[in-house]
């Protein structure tokens, strides 16, 4: 059985219209646990709390270096058998 260039593209726009049916499907099912709503606006308000710029303390993260030290006193010796 030959499969034409007209197959190949129907099976492929049907296979892919069943897939995104299924996903709406699933959506819709399921809205309540994917798209959860706020009851009241007053539990917004207390999520979205941000602290002053005066009680948050600054401090610049410590400067390390990215490499060991060169003055390694036993370097290890790697031999691949």
């Amino acid at each position: 059985m030959e499969i034409t260039i007209l197959d190949f593209c129907l099976i492929n726009l049907l296979s892919y219209l069943a897939g995104l049916g299924t996903g709406m499907v699933v959506c819709c099912k399921n809205k309540d646990k994917f798209f959860v709503k706020s009851r009241s606006t007053d539990d917004i308000s207390t999520l979205q709390t941000v602290p002053q710029p005066s009680t948050v303390p600054y401090s610049t993260p410590p400067i390390m270096a990215s490499a060991p030290p060169s003055e390694t006193k036993h370097p290890v010796k790697i031999t691949l058998e």
